[in-house]
């Protein structure tokens, strides 16, 4: 399938970020930095697009996300709707430990895990498939160019299915914070936040 221009971001870094502790659908406020992240976005799509006409936009429910947003309108006008299949990966019985605790508690949840694979099928938690279906029911539902704000797992997953990746490929995309994903035909660029901006 084909689908519509999407700029998608990532929230700012949130205070569990800094310590490594997992966040799932659990929530931490963002830290200083985070919130300079997000006001960096907004400066971004101001100096990129100049205006949200012709976008549609929309937003996690969660905090960290709506946080986000809300620094992303000091410079940009954005007003996303929000939609629950937009969520983190809800993380069952890890949500809210550190990898060490995760290590010390659900040893065989780790075993033989690539980078952030642990992430999906937790004990208790979402599995990748169930992630992807949620994933592709969004975009599925899009029917023009699209400006919207998520997570990392998540969205790795709906940046892997627009690129036409495999589960280990997706997986393995890195999330940065402070950055627009830039999703088109198939691809996708960054936009970062330049000094002359």
């Amino acid at each position: 399938m084909t689908y519509p221009k999407i700029l998608f971001m990532r929230h700012g870094e949130t205070e569990w970020n800094l310590i490594g502790r997992t966040q799932g659908i659990l929530d931490s406020p963002l830290t200083a930095k985070g919130e300079a992240q997000a006001e960096a976005l907004g400066r971004i799509l101001k100096g990129r697009i100049g205006t949200a006409s012709g976008f549609d936009q929309f937003v996690s429910p969660l905090g960290r996300t709506l946080q986000t947003a809300n620094g992303i309108k000091k410079h940009f006008s954005f007003n996303p709707t929000e939609d629950d299949r937009l969520k983190e990966v809800a993380l069952g019985d890890i949500a809210g430990m550190t990898l060490f605790e995760i290590g010390q508690e659900f040893p065989d949840h780790l075993q033989g895990k690539k980078g952030l694979e642990w992430y999906f099928d937790a004990p208790n938690g979402e599995t990748f498939d169930q992630v992807h279906s949620r994933a592709k029911s969004w975009l599925d539902g899009l029917i023009g160019p699209t400006i919207v704000v998520s997570h990392g797992q998540v969205g790795k997953v709906i940046r892997g299915i627009y690129c036409g990746l495999d589960r280990a490929a997706s997986i393995a995309l890195d999330e940065p914070q402070g950055v627009v994903h830039v999703l088109e035909n198939g691809q996708e660029t960054l936009w970062v936040e330049t000094e002359d901006a």
